[in-house]
């Protein structure tokens, strides 16, 4: 009895632990596609790199209305798209942290100084030239901020999407409740605490070395 215990709770550490490290997968996964794609169209939505209004607007407004619906949503849509997984939670929290990321990094882009892009235009640079040599570099202590500031979030959301059906510690804490297990459930929540506070601290000690 004692030999079947024992080896009942290993199971469900092991259970807890990949399913944790499945989250962070999740939350990481999303940040860095969101980070890349955050980019790109920052730049298109920022007024002060391509100079055209119509372009920055029509960029704004997209975005805008990706960031009105709200994250579970688009992990619904993804879970019909791509069915159950954790693929579904990358793609969903993509979509909501994209749109995110893009406004932010527009305004951080566009605090950069009028001055250092009109300089660099005098020397014939071109545009994509001025933003990955003066803009990009100047915003990076920001980029960096915002950041640690969403994966923070896309943790915490990984951690609730999962009780419908995306993966991560979230399913193994739905189920656990549902069946009564509240010990694992508790064990699961008390880790979600501490990763999300690990997490915290990593990116204050990073934005000390930019600031």
């Amino acid at each position: 009895i004692a030999s079947c215990l024992v080896g009942s709770e290993m199971c469900i550490r092991d259970r807890i632990l990949s399913s944790l490290v499945e989250t962070v997968s999740i939350a990481v996964l999303s940040l860095l596609y969101s980070l890349i794609l955050g980019i790109i169209f920052g730049m298109l939505a920022a007024r002060n790199v391509f100079r055209l209004p119509w372009l920055s607007v029509l960029t704004q407004s997209f975005f805008t209305f990706l960031r009105a619906v709200p994250t579970p949503v688009w992990v619904l849509l993804m879970l019909v798209c791509l069915g159950m997984g954790p693929g579904a939670g990358v793609a969903g929290l993509c979509v909501h942290t994209t749109a995110f990321f893009t406004k932010s990094f527009a305004q951080s882009f566009e605090s950069i100084p009028e001055e250092t892009i009109e300089a660099l235009e005098v020397t014939g640079a071109s545009r994509l030239s001025i933003f990955m040599n003066a803009v990009l570099p100047a915003a990076l202590s920001q980029i960096v901020a915002w950041a640690g500031m969403r994966l923070e979030v896309n943790f915490s959301e990984c951690a609730i999407l999962g009780m419908v059906g995306a993966g991560g510690v979230g399913y193994v804490i739905s189920n656990s409740l549902q069946g009564y297990d509240y010990g694992t459930a508790g064990v699961a929540i008390l880790l979600v605490f501490l990763v999300a506070y690990c997490i915290e601290r990593v990116f204050v000690r990073i934005k000390k070395k930019f600031y």
